[in-house]
């Protein structure tokens, strides 16, 4: 067997229309690769291998199996920066939530692995919220410190 049909065998050529598809999914062809989405990308900053752009990009070329058996496509926390900044209004958050369920109906990861992501969403969030609360307690009082001494 040549490496040309190797390669051609790992290439699902509808999955880009699946995707698209689905809700949230409808604009995926759009993406012209200008990296505006990664370049706003929280996880990008402090995960260098995330590439959102990078991701669209192996959807329309249809590699399905290295898309949806991604750790990658969990990696998300669907803060809608890259939608609001792509210039091609391509939903990045909403395909990454079309990819997830993908991933989990055609087996690439078990039902209870979505509820474990979310509880770690979960008790991220409430991580933050303390956190943002003991900073803003901290800056209140600091505030009042200075008011009182005339500051």
């Amino acid at each position: 067997m040549s490496k040309t049909t190797d390669a051609a065998a790992l290439v699902d050529f509808t999955f880009k229309e699946e995707v698209a598809a689905q809700p949230g999914g409808e604009n995926l062809k759009r993406c012209f690769a200008c990296g505006s989405c990664t370049l706003s990308c929280p996880v990008a900053e402090v995960e260098e291998s995330y590439s959102p752009r990078r991701i669209i990009h192996m959807i329309l070329l249809g590699l399905k199996e290295e898309v949806l058996s991604s750790k990658a496509i969990w990696y998300c926390l669907t803060c809608y920066r890259c939608q609001v900044r792509c210039p091609q209004e391509v939903k990045y958050p909403e395909i990454m939530r079309v990819l997830r369920k993908l991933a989990v109906e055609q087996g690439y990861v078990e039902p209870g692995f979505v509820q474990a992501v979310q509880d770690i969403d979960r008790k991220a969030q409430e991580h933050r919220r303390k956190l943002l609360k003991n900073l803003i307690e901290k800056d209140a009082e600091v505030r009042k410190t200075s008011t009182a001494d005339g500051k």
